[in-house]
């Protein structure tokens, strides 16, 4: 079983190109897919790019073209609770858009008109995988991503996102990837370090704590591919 692993930028991605061993790269679709092994796993490393589209048209690439049997999507995220602190990681236990506003036909945040999808959930078995890992510098939970189209700074907007949908944190990648991966039955996981604290400040501590948030994720990503037994199966029983 191939698994795909996606990070939205360069400083993301670069920590798996670094630890696992590339044996040969594709343009497709104005990105570079590169097929890799690590610890016995066959993976394919992409840098997706940022936001919903960018994500979206990727998971849908690696499923269709390199039949991934699952899609890991990992990097940093902006802070929902006072009690993160930078390089803390959220294990996603599902996510959502919270950008999708349809007040007029009574919907509440996250919830995609016309349809019943509205919280994405990952795979269980990566999940708990994943909460194995210990990080002796940062602390590692379980929690609610919520994905929009925008860098959060406006504290605001913050804690209504926080109120209304219970969230952890914000990112701008991981509900598409769960969406999409959801429509097409391809269990998927995300892993979030903390890089900022999603208020005035964003913008200063994103560029100074991105690298660490960066580290602090992939690792816990690298160890769970070292503990996770390539045979193994991650979909749910049915």
């Amino acid at each position: 079983m191939t698994l795909a692993i996606m990070s939205a930028m360069a400083e993301e991605i670069e920590h798996y190109l670094d630890a696992c061993t590339v044996e040969g790269s594709r343009e497709q679709a104005g990105r570079t897919l590169h097929k890799a092994r690590y610890h016995g796993h066959d993976l394919v490393l992409v840098k997706g790019g940022v936001g919903k589209v960018n994500a979206a048209m990727c998971t849908q690439l690696l499923i269709d073209v390199f039949d991934v049997g699952a899609v890991i999507c990992t990097g940093a995220a902006g802070a929902l609770h006072d009690g993160l602190d930078i390089g803390d990681v959220i294990v996603a236990e599902d996510c959502v858009q919270h950008d999708v506003t349809v007040e007029f036909l009574g919907l509440p945040r996250g919830q995609i008109p016309f349809s019943n999808l509205r919280f994405f959930s990952a795979a269980e078995q990566l999940v708990a995988r994943a909460m194995e890992v210990d990080l002796a510098e940062h602390s590692i939970r379980k929690g609610r991503v919520c994905t929009g189209d925008a860098f959060i700074q406006e504290e605001t907007l913050r804690a209504q996102i926080q109120e209304e949908l219970d969230g952890d944190c914000v990112e701008m990648e991981g509900a598409a990837v769960g969406q999409v991966c959801t429509l097409n039955d391809v269990p998927f996981l995300l892993v979030r370090a903390i890089s900022d604290r999603a208020d005035g400040s964003s913008d200063i501590d994103f560029q100074a704590f991105l690298h660490e948030a960066a580290r602090s994720s992939a690792q816990i990503v690298l160890h769970l591919l070292e503990a996770l037994d390539p045979e193994a199966s991650l979909r749910a029983p049915a």
